[in-house]
């Protein structure tokens, strides 16, 4: 599964965006769009570290890092990146 889709398995599954029907573009603010809440963000930043075996500090929980899909994105692959390299 590609890191998108299990963002959106993740929110989908959380329950808190009913409203928008499975869709999830990419760039979507997902706070803005109530797609996540405050507990989302918690499960999501659990569920990446699990899955990818990344560490999330409390300074990259922020919204340029965990704003869209495709920031949440490029925020794993860059932390994926650091830990090959």
């Amino acid at each position: 599964m590609s890191i998108e889709a299990g963002i959106r398995d993740l929110i989908v599954r959380q329950g808190c965006a009913p409203h928008l029907n499975g869709e999830i573009p990419d760039d979507l603010p997902l706070l803005e769009a109530q797609a996540l809440d405050s507990l989302g963000v918690f499960e999501l930043i659990t569920y990446l570290e699990q899955t990818y075996g990344i560490e999330v500090g409390d300074d990259e929980a922020v919204p340029e890092n965990f704003g869209t899909v495709a920031s949440i994105k490029r925020f794993v692959e860059s932390k994926l990146a650091t830990a090959s390299a």
